[in-house]
């Protein structure tokens, strides 16, 4: 078997791929829509097996640590730099043997950043954390794999990117960065500082696409495996039809056919698939997956998506049509170039038909995920966005006060620990996407000592 194929058991020709381009030594950018399996794969090239492929190709060993940026405490220089450091030590603690005079040098700095309140203070013990991790093995590489990037490259002071990138040059043949997005970084409007930090990154960059044919099926057999059921030809056909290779709708898929079937003989199979058919259009795990890929399209994106949906793919320029190949949303194979999936060319039907019906105002469609303002569909939000619009959606023209806010948004574990400044940055965030003016706000009223509120706009249908 082929180097190729034992990388790793998850997209092992991705995974081929990034292993090409790291041994070139540049950062990486990986780049994926919501549950295309960024995440999977990442794990796996964290594992020993592709570090040890990576020792063979460069002649030296390297620590690959993967670090979820979605483990950030808060969106700010230190959470960045503690959730990097929190990562390194737990790679570290499940090495053996383990390396314990490394690790209480590396503890130190860690208690350092999460505790100091200098802003100075904070990147030094960072480096000098790397600097110590670096220096144990003059040998050995450190590659940080930083998942889930996107709200870390707009949410932090461009001077964390700038340290980054000082690191790389500094110590250019023992530190390396991958890193995780939906969306290509050519797109971010970044300052001098962020377009340093993401310069090398514009010609080391690896779209995933959809699963081939082959492994959805295989993702498709492991899932009946796991629930104790097989997989049928007829629900091999309906499955990839519906959900393409998106893994994540192949999971909600899935698991509908074996709701619906449950019980059922065999020769009701056809009956069942289209029940299941039926109840797809408005179940919540594929609704879910479909807002979050749609939410994930930029505007120009969404329009296309739409227009291919609506009129066929040849309505489409090559232009278009080529960034729609990258980001996933087309295939091509024996059938022609088409949309990926069933289910997300007809989602992509359904918002043309809401775009000739919004209200003025501030008008999220609930089921779908969109958000307009003025009848101008706004930027996708984040979780925290997302989720505080909601509430106070859900409370047109009524004050919501913090608590309400933190148990909504963050949830009652966090009741402690989310202070006045961190809600007014997620509300000003929210703002700087929803207002024309947000130094003026028109929809988010500040009402002060009390809370915040949203204000119907006149004529808005709620």
């Amino acid at each position: 078997m082929s180097e190729r194929h034992t990388l790793t058991p998850y997209r092992p020709r991705d995974a081929a791929d990034i292993l090409d381009m790291l041994v070139v030594g540049q950062p990486i950018s990986l780049v994926g829509l919501s549950n295309f399996g960024k995440s999977t794969l990442l794990r796996h090239v964290a594992q020993s097996a592709f570090a040890q492929s990576y020792e063979q190709r460069v002649g030296h060993p390297a620590l690959f640590v993967y670090v979820d940026c979605n483990r950030m405490l808060e969106m700010s220089a230190q959470g960045f730099y503690e959730v990097v450091l929190r990562a390194v030590i737990e790679t570290l603690s499940g090495q053996k043997p383990t390396p314990q005079p490394l690790l209480a040098r590396l503890d130190e700095h860690y208690q350092t950043v999460v505790r100091s309140q200098n802003s100075f203070t904070i990147p030094l013990a960072f480096n000098d954390a790397l600097l110590d991790l670096i220096q144990a093995d003059d040998s050995q590489e450190v590659i940080l794999i930083l998942d889930e990037f996107d709200a870390v490259l707009t949410g932090l002071d461009e001077r964390v990117f700038l340290n980054l990138r000082a690191l790389k040059d500094n110590y250019a043949s023992q530190l390396n960065y991958v890193i995780a997005t939906l969306r290509p970084t050519s797109t971010l409007e970044a300052g001098d500082d962020l377009a340093e930090f993401l310069e090398p990154f514009g010609a080391y960059k690896h779209y995933l696409e959809p699963l081939s044919p082959t492994d959805s099926v295989r993702l498709a057999a492991d899932i009946f495996h796991q629930a104790h059921d097989s997989l049928d030809p007829a629900e091999r056909d309906f499955i990839l039809d519906q959900a393409g290779g998106h893994p994540g709708l192949i999971h909600a898929v899935a698991h509908v056919v074996m709701e619906v079937e449950s019980g059922a003989p065999v020769t009701y199979t056809e009956q069942a698939l289209s029940v299941a058919n039926d109840v797809l259009s408005n179940h919540r795990l594929v609704r879910s997956e479909l807002i979050k890929l749609w939410n994930q399209l930029a505007p120009a994106e969404r329009e296309w998506t739409t227009l291919a949906a609506t009129q066929g793919v040849d309505a489409l320029s090559d232009v278009q049509r080529g960034a729609l190949l990258g980001r996933g949303m087309l295939v091509s194979d024996e059938q022609g170039v088409r949309l990926f999936c069933r289910l997300f060319e007809n989602y992509a039907r359904r918002q043309r038909l809401i775009q000739q019906e919004v209200p003025a105002g501030v008008w999220v469609d609930i089921d779908a995920g969109g958000v307009w303002v003025d009848g101008r569909r706004v930027e996708p939000l984040t979780d925290l966005e997302y989720r505080l619009l909601l509430l106070l959606y859900g409370r047109l023209d009524k004050i919501c006060d913090k608590y309400q806010i933190v148990d909504t948004v963050w949830g009652q574990d966090y009741m402690g620990e989310v202070d006045d400044a961190r809600i007014e940055k997620l509300v000003s965030r929210l703002r700087s996407k929803l207002e024309p003016d947000p130094s003026n706000p028109q929809f988010i009223s500040t009402i002060r000592g009390r809370g915040y509120k949203l204000n119907s706009a006149q004529g808005a249908v709620t």
